[in-house]
């Protein structure tokens, strides 16, 4: 018999999306960590997993209380109504909350509190002959913890398979965040390991069971790509599956498009219409969609259109419209970048001596190696004038650390592009 589990990563209950569109905001939480939580309940009564496993973060902090403890009250309630147990581990952001919440959800259990491991056996269909694997699972005891939990790991009995259930920092030795590495996972012989912290989720399957689950829902645009809990799937002593349902409400995305060519606002406005109904074609795909896509577009290639030009074309982030070809499925412009060359070679234009010519020297400097010296300093004059703005009382209190190097020529790039496209359409005129 096979057993199934379903295995949720940073799940952040009290986070809400930010940037969402006007015509969105009343809908908050329709795309929010809680909806995601609602969907993997869904997905678990449907698939009949015998366990549902929560790898740490269950809760943003601890002012979330009261947020967290009925949706999670709610989802323990279903599972266990469905005869699913709920395992948990805390992280640490929820190193204080998840144990207060689990004291109010009886049918939800918490796994290694203390810091003291702890394991508990899943079996197919209740009987002790049938297919069975061993989940163990730790919890942080502190908010900081600075040595690695699998020194203290007991060693496990002979039968197996054994899947470990980790809130923990990976390969990141001077972490406060349980160091792990991943020779002393290795090591440890466990068939699996489904790591909580980092949000980025790692290509797991069958082969590769050891990783990052990421978060159930992309927080903000730094956590682009498929989101949602994964699928496990173990028979004859073996993980046979390992599959992320991505099933988060919300997607955030990064979309580039090349308008090599077009010489008008409609034009561009035509490529990003094509590279849609691609992006719509490809979410639609699966079982599980997206309700709303947030998209950080970048458009690319040989074009002298001005910014203006384009940007009269394109909708603002300020509301959601239907992705075309899915009939389901919004979007909306989160971000607009426009790195795009002039048709004339930046080599040309650099012969001319004069201000679209300084320019384009400056910007075949910015293409050099980074160890380039003219690019270095470059770079170096940029940084102290972006630092004399930043050190001014009206921006001071803005969060957000210094840009380093390459964030500041990427910077200089775009705008540097921005302006000698202005520049070249203003000769033309």
């Amino acid at each position: 018999m096979t057993i199934k589990l379903l295995a949720v990563g940073d799940l952040h209950l009290g986070r809400r999306p930010p940037r969402l569109p006007e015509n969105l905001s009343a809908r908050i939480d329709d795309f929010s960590p809680a909806t995601g939580w609602e969907r993997i309940i869904d997905l678990a009564v449907r698939e009949r997993v015998q366990a549902v496993l929560l790898a740490g973060d269950v809760a943003e902090s601890t002012q979330d209380y009261f947020e967290a403890l009925p949706r999670l009250q709610a989802g323990a309630t279903r599972l266990n109504d469905a005869g699913i147990p709920l395992l948990a581990v805390s992280g640490n952001h929820d190193v204080d909350i998840l144990p207060r919440l689990i004291d109010q959800v009886p049918e939800a259990r918490l796994l290694g509190a203390g810091g003291e491991w702890e394991s508990v056996g899943i079996t197919g269909d209740g009987n002790g002959d049938a297919e069975q694997v061993t989940i163990w699972g730790w919890s942080f005891p502190a908010p900081r913890v600075t040595e690695s939990p699998i020194a203290t790991l007991p060693a496990p009995p002979d039968r197996g398979p054994h899947l470990g259930l980790l809130h923990c920092d990976r390969d990141q030795s001077q972490s406060p965040y349980a160091p792990v590495t991943t020779e002393q996972l290795r090591n440890t012989g466990f068939d699996g390991w489904l790591l909580g912290h980092i949000h980025q989720p790692d290509a797991l399957h069958a082969g590769q069971a050891m990783g990052y689950l990421g978060s159930v829902v992309g927080l903000d645009a730094g956590e682009p790509g498929p989101r949602g809990p994964w699928l496990v799937e173990i028979r004859d002593g073996r993980i046979q599956r390992l599959e992320q349902r991505p099933l988060a409400p919300l997607r955030w995305e990064r979309l580039d498009v090349d308008i090599t060519g077009a010489t008008t606002g409609a034009a561009v406005a035509t490529a990003l219409s094509r590279r849609l109904e691609a992006l719509g074609a490809d979410l639609t795909r699966g079982a599980d969609w997206p309700d709303l896509t947030a998209l950080r577009v970048r458009l690319t290639g040989e074009c002298n259109l001005t910014r203006e030009a384009i940007e009269a074309e394109l909708p603002d982030n300020g509301r959601a419209m239907g992705l075309p070809g899915t009939g389901q499925i919004q979007w909306f412009l989160e971000h607009l970048r426009i790195d795009t060359r002039p048709t004339i070679p930046l080599s040309r234009l650099a012969e001319r001596d004069d201000q679209p010519g300084l320019l384009a020297r400056r910007l075949l400097t910015l293409q050099r190696a980074g160890d380039d010296p003219e690019r270095r300093a470059l770079l170096e004059a940029a940084r102290q004038h972006l630092q004399s703005s930043m050190t001014d009382s009206r921006w001071r209190q803005l969060p957000g650390d210094d840009p380093d190097p390459e964030s500041i020529a990427v910077w200089l790039r775009e705008r540097g592009q921005d302006a000698l496209r202005a520049m070249l359409a203003q000769e033309a005129d």
